[in-house]
């Protein structure tokens, strides 16, 4: 794709307005040798003599009524099902171009070609007609013929890219889940991300993040995704993009342009703005206090840092401190609080192993119920009801998400009841694993407290060191840490829900009403809500897959 503001300007991919237009309708196309169709040819004589405008038959394959045609066919045989327009199109591209279900099923059956090319100079079949307007329950249709999902006309497009191209999510999710390939390439080496970061489609980036597409590819001028993303200026898909730890956000294409030069080029400025940002974040030595905040308490990111800072400081700080200095001057004194705080230390180191050990609750990898839900997209014509399952569907883990489900960044894998994931026990904390998680933090809460305790008796005693400072120190900030999450973490259990959806709320629609204001469908009462966080019993009905009642 060139960056001169002009997607492929070789390729003819804009419908015209008109009804009934075809791609490319307004430069007539060729019938194979560069010559445009003679009026004269278009006439089509039936079975008793009688002779046609052809374009009168096309009117009527248009107007979709399947009894007209059959007693088109009737009148005229079935040639007049494998005849071509004055444009080189046939039947079966007005047919999946107006999404008419019962008439593509109708050619089916009487076995006419469905899956030609137009004679132009791009030759669309149509599936790629129907991907481009969207109409899922046609591409069903086709693939179940025989259609091949990854059909590619003359410039290589497939129906992912015509799909992606034209921001149709349903459709795309259907092809992704029928098996349609996301990293093939047209005549320009420009994948379907290419296309939807250029169009500025967010939604499909997203899709196509998630079912494992490479981010980093470049077409045949060197672009990647983020540089057509800049080109476009749609800021929510350079942000998508900018959120990939791993991404080079400087790439030269084949000009030598970056995308912060292209974004310069057409005036985009908050992309700009927004990559120079992301450059020099990732460009400084000394991270900002946000990015220690998230390094410490837990990001996006997957690093290791917290769990080795908390094995540091309790290992080879904490306890080498306690034996050597807390033991020797309070054992004695404080003989009780000693044999708690071994306790609560045998606490922590157990739950920790479980909370970390333990599956959290992660959804099974290729469930039967996610190829359902793929194929039922096409049923699914409301809307609202289409966009609910997109929702919940994951084409990384090819499961379809149970409510309070989310998919985990870290992990990439999809946790049922996902709280958040924990750096310090390096693991998501989920149905499964929760009550642990839950132990371990009041555990160090609760040992933290005995720390401060015991420097606080050895300083009355010995008086203040540089050793004692810098204890009491760590240890007011665990004790922080743990005491706050321990709180959070009953508040939640008492509310029934996750810290997740405590953050997050405004975006699960299960938790406002019809007015948009926010309830909690989960919530029995703090007593209920706390046997159920504790015991793990399930909520009242949302594990009921509402999306797949009706059985086709």
């Amino acid at each position: 794709m060139e960056e001169d503001g002009h997607a492929h300007a070789d390729i003819d991919i804009d419908i015209d307005h008109r009804p009934h237009s075809p791609p490319g309708a307004n430069s007539v196309a060729n019938n194979g040798d560069g010559n445009e169709h003679d009026s004269n040819m278009l006439l089509f004589e039936g079975l008793d003599g009688a002779t046609v405008n052809l374009d009168d038959i096309f009117d009527i394959i248009k107007n979709g009524e399947v009894s007209e045609v059959e007693n088109l066919v009737e009148k005229f045989g079935m040639e007049c099902l494998s005849a071509r327009d004055r444009h080189g199109y046939t039947p079966a591209h007005w047919i999946a171009l107006n999404g008419n279900v019962q008439l593509m099923r109708y050619l089916i059956e009487r076995t006419a070609p469905i899956d030609l090319p137009c004679l132009g100079t791009q030759g669309p079949r149509p599936i790629h007609w129907a991907c481009r307007k969207g109409h899922a329950s046609v591409v069903q249709v086709l693939l179940q013929a025989g259609v091949a999902v990854n059909a590619a006309d003359f410039k290589g497009l497939t129906p992912l890219h015509l799909a992606c191209m034209y921001g149709r999510t349903a459709t795309a999710a259907y092809l992704l889940g029928m098996g349609a390939l996301n990293n093939l390439t047209d005549i320009n080496g420009d994948t379907a991300l290419h296309w939807a970061a250029y169009k500025g489609h967010g939604d499909l980036m997203r899709l196509l993040m998630y079912s494992g597409v490479e981010l980093q590819k470049t077409d045949n001028f060197g672009s990647t995704p983020l540089h057509l993303a800049c080109l476009s200026g749609n800021i929510n898909c350079v942000r998508l993009l900018c959120e990939k730890s791993q991404l080079d956000l400087e790439p030269r294409d084949k000009n030598g342009k970056t995308p912060i030069m292209l974004a310069q080029a057409h005036q985009h400025q908050d992309v700009v703005r927004l990559l120079y940002g992301e450059v020099k974040k990732k460009s400084r030595w000394i991270p900002s206090v946000s990015e220690s905040w998230g390094w410490l308490f837990g990001g996006a990111g997957d690093s290791k840092g917290p769990l080795f800072l908390f094995l540091f400081s309790v290992l080879l700080w904490g306890y080498p401190m306690y034996m050597i200095r807390a033991i020797p001057i309070t054992w004695n004194i404080l003989r009780r609080s000693h044999y708690c705080f071994i306790y609560w230390n045998v606490v922590m180191w157990v739950s920790w192993a479980i909370a970390n050990r333990r599956d959290p609750g992660y959804i099974p990898l290729s469930s039967d119920a996610y190829y359902r839900a793929i194929k039922q997209i096409p049923y699914f014509d409301k809307l609202k009801k289409r966009n609910v399952m997109l929702t919940r569907l994951c084409h990384s883990c090819r499961c379809l998400r149970p409510l309070r489900a989310k998919h985990c960044r870290v992990c990439n894998r999809c946790v049922s009841y996902f709280d958040h994931h924990c750096p310090f026990i390096y693991n998501c904390v989920g149905l499964r694993n929760r009550m642990w998680f839950f132990l371990f933090v009041l555990s160090v809460a609760v040992n933290c407290s005995f720390t401060i305790y015991f420097a606080c008796y050895c300083v009355m005693i010995e008086g203040f060191t540089l050793l004692y400072v810098l204890g009491l120190i760590e240890a007011v900030v665990f004790c922080g840490l743990g005491w706050i999450l321990t709180c959070t973490s009953i508040l939640h259990a008492c509310m029934n829900l996750t810290t997740n959806e405590m953050f997050n709320y405004k975006r699960y629609p299960y938790l406002r009403d019809k007015r948009g204001r926010y309830q909690n469908p989960f919530s029995r009462g703090p007593v209920l809500n706390l046997l159920e966080f504790f015991v793990c019993l399930p909520d009242r009905g949302d594990d009921t897959d509402l999306l797949l009642e009706d059985n086709i």
